[in-house]
């Protein structure tokens, strides 16, 4: 007999999930209170609780349906002849993508660099570069396992992320396509 998840159930949960990610786009996560999410939500504290523990329980909750929604972008079809070229493509669309100022990923990261939250950005970019390489198995071959450059790759993407939150104006915007093409061009000959 396969189990069905109440409706209701469901709705709730994505709704504070939804409700906690938009309140992470203005505030950090520590500074978000059960109350507040409950009152923004229009959810009674009881229900919150009988959906979940704390609000670090919601947030692992949440960042599970963000990561579905990076890993969603960055699987979609990009056409590429090679390797080297995607990962050029993919570069260019994720730093386009987390540093848009109204982007709600790039919003969230700008107020919230805990663990969980960088952990899951990352670990999303990575299942997406690993799932594009995975096109080329078989017509290219590379002495780096796929998932070790993804991990790598979805790692500096992140970390640039953070260092250009940070470091608003260091880089002229028009200067980030150069450099980006110059990394690229170094380190994937």
């Amino acid at each position: 007999m396969e189990y069905k998840e109440d409706l209701r159930i469901v709705r709730t949960r994505k709704l504070l999930s939804a409700t906690l990610l938009e309140m992470m786009e203005e505030s950090s996560i520590e500074r978000i209170s059960v109350i507040d999410l409950c009152k923004r939500a229009m959810v009674n504290r009881a229900t919150f609780y009988a959906h979940f523990e704390d609000k670090y329980h919601l947030l692992s909750f949440a960042l599970e349906e963000l990561k579905d929604s990076v890993y969603e972008s960055f699987t979609q079809d990009v056409p590429a002849a090679s390797p080297k070229e995607l990962m050029h493509k993919l570069l260019f669309m994720a730093v386009e993508y987390l540093s848009d100022k109204h982007n709600h990923v790039a919003r969230i990261v700008e107020f919230n660099r805990n663990e969980k939250v960088v952990h899951t950005l990352t670990d999303s970019l990575a299942q997406s570069i690993r799932y594009q390489l995975g096109k080329f198995k078989g017509t290219h071959h590379t002495s780096v396992p796929s998932q070790m450059t993804a991990i790598c790759y979805a790692g500096a993407l992140v970390s640039l992320l953070i260092w250009l939150l940070d470091n608003p104006g260091v880089l002229a915007e028009k200067d980030l396509p150069k450099y980006l093409d110059a990394l690229i061009e170094e380190n994937l000959k």
